[in-house]
């Protein structure tokens, strides 16, 4: 049942895994939730909370403002966090708890030792529930009345997983981080030789994601097209591996590893590149493409898990298996030796984006959840 109505002193508490304290896909969606909670709770005078497990440093300003009641970084410190959690819920009857991770969804068992009547949803990603879960968590999703789901194939995966009925699953897609400057008019721009971009995690724990794939597909890159740049922005312990790679492939020349960047070079980075690559195995969603289609840049992703929910094949970029080397090689030699096709991509993911992914559809998705709820 919809509120229409008065939502007046309702009382919202987030508790989130972290948005703060680095750039990942995870913290970008808990830090967009937070400013279209806090401009909601601002809007229709309702009383909004956050804890957050691992965010250490203040809240930026930008997302966490007025319409907070109280934000509470917990510095990675449990014991302190879930201090802070008992003590809201004892103290203050709220009306509903987002759990923005599903290990923390078991905190929500404790519920009913202290007040009932409070709703209870939880974010899911990708990984994290496509794997089997643990029993305090399969517990503590039986009883959400909600569970958003950031792509289809997350959606899939908890229907098929059988532990939330299929109609209190919702999806909930990512947004472009609102401030991430839209141009209204994004000039063609063409780089010589051409420039391969992949913004991306680099750590050992991050290999699902291709970038090893993509350094291996650069000997028939450049056999067939000449010499190109691959610039791999991010940091992670596993760029001495990929460098020994690029050098084992004999392209290391070819290869260009920034490290993390700022976000005015960063966005410089998207406005020069040919094409976007991420040839993820396991991607949740990928807040980067969308990072690329604003700048009208076609992408290359993974033809697997959440990124065909971003990415549409032959419409806004190309889809690859992330170990088809000679796939991903032939993928980007097409995009990069046909200019219309290019720029055809460019301008469709561009305008998926506007209508599908922006900071105004996430607010309306969230405003459609507080209402149903309340």
């Amino acid at each position: 049942m919809t509120n229409n109505g008065d939502f007046s002193n309702k009382r919202i508490l987030l508790v989130l895994p972290e948005a703060f304290e680095c750039a990942g896909g995870i913290q970008m969606f808990c830090r967009t939730l937070c400013l279209a909670a806090g401009r909601w709770a601002k809007r229709h005078n309702a009383q909004l909370s956050a804890l957050a497990l691992n965010d250490s440093t203040a809240p930026d300003t930008r997302y966490v403002n007025g319409g907070f009641a109280s934000y509470v970084g917990a510095g990675k410190s449990k014991a302190k966090f879930i201090r802070h959690y008992l003590r809201h819920i004892a103290t203050s009857r709220y009306d509903l708890i987002i759990f923005g991770h599903v290990s923390l969804a078991p905190l929500a068992l404790v519920l009913s030792r202290f007040k009932s009547g409070v709703k209870t949803g939880v974010i899911t990603y990708g990984l994290e529930v496509w794997q089997p879960l643990t029993k305090a968590q399969r517990m503590a999703l039986e009883k959400m009345d909600f569970v958003l789901a950031i792509s289809d194939y997350t959606k899939n995966q908890l229907s098929e997983q059988r532990v939330v009925s299929a109609d209190k699953i919702r999806l909930f897609p990512c947004s472009l981080d609102p401030y991430w400057e839209m141009q209204t008019h994004v000039p063609a721009t063409s780089s010589t030789p051409p420039v391969i971009l992949s913004v991306v995690r680099i750590g050992k724990e991050d290999r699902y994601k291709g970038i090893d794939s993509v350094i291996k597909s650069l000997p028939l890159i450049v056999r067939e097209l000449g010499p190109v740049v691959y610039r791999i922005v991010g940091r992670g312990d596993d760029v001495p591996r990929l460098k020994a790679l690029a050098e084992q492939l004999a392209v290391s020349q070819y290869v260009s590893f920034t490290g993390g960047l700022p976000e005015e070079e960063l966005r410089e980075h998207y406005r020069r590149c040919s094409v976007f690559v991420m040839p993820s195995e396991k991607e949740g969603f990928g807040i980067v493409f969308l990072e690329a289609m604003a700048y009208a840049k076609p992408v290359i992703g993974g033809a697997h898990g959440g990124t065909p929910s971003v990415v549409k094949d032959g419409e806004t970029g190309l889809l690859v298996n992330h170990q088809d080397i000679a796939g991903i090689s032939q993928a980007i030699i097409r995009i990069l030796s046909d200019k219309e096709m290019s720029e055809r991509f460019g301008r469709a993911g561009r305008a998926r984006l506007l209508n599908e992914f922006t900071f105004q559809k996430f607010e309306s998705n969230l405003d459609e959840v507080f209402r149903s709820c309340l």
